[in-house]
């Protein structure tokens, strides 16, 4: 935005007007930089009043359906159910209209470099080419006057789009925020709201005016300046499939427009300062003043909203398909529009002193969200769910069914999701119990079973052992060796008692290898069966 004043002492200005001039600002306009009043920021609760599914609505407009989220006015809460679908919570705002699906799917794309790798906004440039023209106006009457404000309206303001489709509703909602709140700063329109927020060229006639009746010398300043709607404070919460927006602060920041591309600084305005520090301490009251500052606001909540999914990875393989397929109506976005400009001269007859104050605009808005948006994981406490996840079950919990596209969220879902953890903990806990039982059980059985093949294999053993013994040859058995009984004598072939006994006396060793003599042996059992 370009102001310019001149001042002559002397009664009508000279013809002719000075080239632009480095900005030398006033003493007693002097002021620090930085914002006095904090900025404006939406603090979210964490609360859901109604939920869409992504999907379901992606099918709906697919289908040749609306291609709204029907009853959510704004979007706090995303989560992914059991399924992988994408529900959106929030809130149904009395007298606010539905969001708009294609909004969030612009929103999403961008986020995933769908529209290009720089930062998406808007701006309105002014053709540069012009800018000599409307400074070599000659005189400062009602001629000159007419000629510069037909100069400037014939000086187009192009219509520049970065990293988004240029012919959507997200464009041109951009694009008439940025051209109004340009009005707004020209003093040619007021935002309603109580009290008024004066634009910097009324913020500059009551300086002049003070100054002219002061009879202070200013001699000629210009200011050019820029301004620019761009994310301030965007905070959000997140636990496992679920994440919710905290805070979401849209700022109006200004500069040097002179100043190298990217800086926010150059030569200081403490006018054109106090005007975007005002507006962006009152962001919140623009917000509800007019429809067009509420789509700016919600545009702004969405990109967060979608910068959200992608870095939490909640958008899954199950949905991505219906996003990229889903197409976005047309939405006309001329090229440039008309140029914005103001000329007012004042008049100061004691001391016969003017002064003429004219000025033009430019600026935009810039959407780049990737660098601003910080999260913050929320942790349990024990086994108990957090609130979050409470909410996340809630919300699945109250869906009617799976194919419902929106559908309210009561107040006593909370404490069904409640009851619901309770429940998967209790049976969490008796599934535990049953696999120790189990396991238990199995170690047991386990002991007993080795016990028992244990006692099988001694068994086997002995059984084995008996039987080679029962099976050994009559002679083995006989010969027990030292010590040993020796075998009853009826057991053994009588022709072998013949051939082993003949010709031995009493006295000998016994054949037997009993160690006794024969008498007291086998000798003692011939006589003893000679008796019988």
């Amino acid at each position: 935005m370009m102001h310019r004043v001149l001042v002559n002492r002397r009664g009508f200005l000279a013809s002719g007007a000075s080239a632009l001039l480095a900005q030398q600002p006033l003493a007693a306009l002097a002021a620090d930089s930085a914002c006095k009043a904090p900025p404006a920021t939406v603090t979210t609760n964490m609360r859901a009043e109604v939920a869409v599914s992504l999907r379901e609505a992606l099918k709906q407009a697919k289908s040749g359906g609306s291609k709204r989220l029907t009853g959510l006015t704004r979007i706090d809460t995303v989560c992914q159910d059991d399924d992988y679908d994408i529900l959106l919570c929030g809130v149904a705002e009395r007298g606010q209209p539905d969001l708009y699906l294609d909004d969030l799917i612009v929103a999403i794309r961008s986020a995933n470099r769908k529209y290009g790798n720089i930062e998406p906004g808007i701006s309105l440039d002014p053709d540069r080419s012009q800018t000599p023209g409307l400074d070599q106006i000659a005189g400062r009457d009602a001629a000159a006057k007419q000629q510069y404000l037909r100069m400037c309206s014939q000086q187009p303001q192009m219509v520049r789009v970065d990293s988004l489709p240029r012919h959507s509703r997200v464009t041109k909602v951009l694009v008439e925020a940025d051209y109004r709140m340009k009005q707004v700063s020209q003093g040619t329109l007021q935002l309603p709201v109580d009290p008024p927020l004066p634009g910097t060229f009324t913020r500059r006639l009551n300086q002049s005016r003070q100054m002219l009746r002061a009879g202070t010398s200013t001699g000629d300043w210009s200011s050019r300046r820029r301004f620019w709607f761009e994310p301030g404070k965007f905070e959000y919460a997140h636990d496992y499939q679920i994440a919710s927006l905290q805070s979401a602060q849209v700022i109006l920041s200004d500069a040097d427009a002179n100043a190298d591309a990217g800086a926010k600084n150059g030569n200081e305005d403490p006018i054109a300062r106090e005007f975007a520090c005002d507006w962006t301490a009152r962001m919140e009251e623009t917000f509800r003043a007019e429809p067009i500052w509420r789509d700016m606001y919600n545009i702004y909540r969405h990109f967060a909203i979608a910068h959200i999914l992608k870095e939490e990875n909640l958008l899954s393989y199950h949905i991505t398909p219906l996003i990229d397929a889903h197409q976005i109506d047309h939405v006309e976005l001329p090229d440039s529009l008309p140029g914005l400009g103001r000329w007012e001269t004042l008049e100061e007859t004691k001391g016969n002193r003017r002064m003429t104050l004219v000025s033009s605009v430019c600026g935009g808005v810039s959407l780049g969200l990737a660098k601003r948006v910080t999260g913050t994981r929320v942790s349990s406490a024990g086994n108990s769910p957090s609130q979050m996840a409470l909410l996340s079950r809630a919300i699945v919990l109250s869906r009617p069914e799976k194919t419902s596209v929106s559908w309210t969220v009561p107040a006593t879902a909370l404490q069904a999701a409640a009851n619901w953890f309770v429940d998967r903990e209790e049976k969490r806990r008796q599934a535990e119990r049953e696999s120790e039982e189990r396991d238990r059980k199995q170690a047991q059985d386990t002991k007993i079973g080795l016990a028992m093949l244990g006692g099988f294999v001694v068994s086997a053993m002995l059984i084995g052992w008996l039987l080679n013994r029962r099976n050994a040859p009559a002679a083995a058995v006989a010969a027990t060796g030292p010590g040993g009984s020796s075998a009853p004598l009826s057991n053994i072939p009588e022709e072998a008692k013949a051939s082993e006994f003949a010709g031995l006396r009493r006295n000998d060793p016994c054949p037997c290898n009993s160690g006794k003599r024969f008498k007291h042996c086998h000798g003692a059992h011939e006589t003893a069966s000679d008796s019988d």
